[in-house]
């Protein structure tokens, strides 16, 4: 009896000690399960991050190359021109800008540069986007305001995650030419180094940008006629012009005045027009102080009477024939590889500002290769 005690007792005790073994053995495989876990998680927050970071990048330099935005960066149209909207508020954040306008300016020295903060009116803000659902983006383009009521509070804060990025400029040194900063985060937050609301994913990436200029090689002279005017003027083959980004293009089959409104509207002032087009009457945005660049693909015949400034260019020759009695002037230059036929009305003048402001101020905003490089 004593003798098979004892061997159930040993019995017993092997259990015992095979289950602990066995224990460990879970335990240890939990372990590394939970590692597992929160590697991959880790790695999810940080592919989201990179992603918003990256989707920054594409937004930010479409942006630069579009025309008129409001606070939460949706299109906007002002038929009258922003200068006007100003004039009669008094207040330019109240006026559709457009996206450079708002978060660059431009120093004498042709260097793009972030706007300063203004402290006594709280701050200027940094674009920025919240993914909000499936192939949807919530955006600001306040210049001023609170930053911190653009990300929510813990209490408010949804229980998805919600990847964020912001966007900053800086002066990447020859003139012409910036640098995009986008930080993204995994998660919607005011400052994505900020842990105590929880593990986030942090990107952040740098890319050299540079101004492709819609007048590339301002000319001498008020009016350049005969062929090859385009390349020497604008710099490079026509059919490369217009498809750039920031180019609006349009067909006219009667007067060019309504789409030319509508585009002028829109905060687009680099314009193409294919095949010939026929304009009686300036819009009044037109007519704002503000240059203008219009390409026609073809002959363009001018009967619009009214002071404007830019560049026109038009293949297959220009024609001005203001209505009698009242007169045209233009300010800037007049290109064309046919032959320019003003009426005697109108003054066409030399105006070096203006051909400098379209050189420096107006085309559109491309990578330069090889500017990539991460920062975070």
């Amino acid at each position: 009896m004593t003798r098979r005690l004892q061997r159930g007792l040993g019995t017993l005790a092997m259990c015992v000690v095979l289950l602990g073994v066995l224990a460990l053995g879970a335990a240890w495989a939990t372990r590394q399960l939970t590692t597992a876990e929160r590697v991959a998680a880790n790695d999810h927050r940080a592919a989201t991050a990179f992603e918003a970071a990256e989707a920054g990048m594409a937004w930010a330099i479409a942006m630069l190359n579009g025309g008129h935005v409001d606070d939460s960066c949706r299109p906007a149209s002002h038929p009258a021109g922003p200068s006007a909207d100003i004039a009669a508020t008094g207040d330019s954040s109240a006026s559709a800008t457009d996206f450079r306008s708002r978060f660059l300016q431009l120093g004498a020295d042709g260097h793009y540069r972030a706007k300063p903060i203004a402290p006594a009116t709280g701050g200027a803000m940094s674009p920025a986007c919240t993914n909000t659902g499936p192939l949807r983006w919530t955006c600001q383009c306040a210049t001023q305001g609170d930053p911190s009521s653009a990300s929510p509070t813990a209490d408010s804060r949804p229980a998805d995650p919600q990847p964020r990025f912001t966007v900053r400029f800086t002066d990447a040194g020859p003139a012409g030419q910036l640098k995009l900063i986008v930080r993204g985060c995994s998660d919607r937050r005011a400052d994505c180094d900020d842990l105590s609301e929880g593990p986030s994913g942090l990107a952040e990436a740098a890319r050299h940008l540079a101004l492709l200029s819609a007048l590339r090689l301002p000319p001498p002279q008020a009016a350049t006629e005969g062929p090859g005017s385009f390349l020497r003027v604008f710099g490079y083959p026509a059919m490369r012009y217009r498809s750039q980004p920031a180019i609006a293009r349009m067909r006219c089959d009667a007067d060019c005045g309504a789409p030319l409104a509508q585009a002028l509207a829109r905060g687009r002032r680099l314009i193409w027009i294919d095949g010939d087009a026929r304009l009686s009457e300036w819009p009044p945005a037109a007519l704002d102080g503000t240059p203008l660049v219009l390409v026609v693909d073809g002959r363009l015949d001018l009967s619009a009477p009214g002071s404007a400034q830019g560049v026109i260019y038009a293949r297959e020759g220009i024609g001005w024939h203001p209505p009698v009695g009242q007169a045209a002037s233009w300010r800037g230059a007049i290109v064309t590889d046919g032959v320019f036929d003003p009426e005697k009305t109108v003054t066409l003048t030399h105006d070096a500002a203006v051909l400098y402001r379209v050189h420096r101020q107006m085309g559109s905003f491309l990578p330069v290769p090889g500017g990539w490089s991460p920062t975070r």
